[in-house]
């Protein structure tokens, strides 16, 4: 339910008088919330790696052991059942009558509301907790892959530098040999005109 419906709903009046200041009105709201405390723990057989999606809160609740009452849900349906043009009032004087009519009251609804507010953060934190530690595993994981790659990568470079090495090596040899080839077979040659190849006229 929105911040503003809320207020709505709570700060009413018959008497007419000014406006409420915005600020005084949140901080008067503001003492009903459930303060933060320890982290609950998760209900009994949830699996984080089940809380994916679109979460069945209810389910959690059950499974939490929240006697299935459900105050806020069934003041919620009621609320939303009433015509939108009633004046603010006549919206909390009917809902207050419909919790009586059922034999709850206004603090079975704060109470039921506190109850599953710790299932929610349980889950939450559960979740949070679950993916930072994932995370935490595949940015190992990552960092892992990353130094296999600069591996690879500097062990191609090493090859390539090597091949050139021996690339270098092997032309300064073969240069050497066919500098001895063709001074040695010129000079036979030029010693024995017979061996010389023929000549194309």
């Amino acid at each position: 339910m929105a911040w503003n419906k809320i207020k709505s709903m709570f700060v009413v009046s018959d008497e007419p008088q000014a406006p409420a200041d915005p600020d005084q009105v949140i901080a008067d709201l503001e003492k009903y919330q459930l303060p933060q405390g320890d982290a609950a723990p998760l209900p009994e057989g949830t699996s984080t790696a089940a809380l994916s999606g679109q979460n069945d809160f209810q389910s959690l609740y059950d499974q939490a052991g929240i006697p299935n009452t459900d105050e806020v849900e069934a003041v919620e349906r009621f609320l939303n059942g009433l015509d939108a043009s009633l004046p603010d009032a006549s919206k909390l004087a009917a809902s207050k009558a419909f919790l009586s009519a059922i034999g709850k009251s206004v603090a079975d609804v704060v109470k039921d509301a506190g109850r599953k507010i710790t299932v929610v953060r349980a889950v939450q934190e559960a979740k949070q907790a679950d993916t930072q530690k994932a995370a935490g595993e595949r940015q190992a994981a990552i960092a892992a892959l990353q130094k296999q790659i600069d591996d690879h990568r500097a062990s191609m470079e090493a090859m390539q530098r090597d091949l050139e090495s021996v690339q270098s090596q092997c032309a300064v040899e073969e240069s050497r040999l066919q500098g001895a080839r063709m001074f040695f077979g010129h000079v036979s040659d030029a010693a024995d005109p017979a061996s010389a190849p023929a000549r194309r006229r």
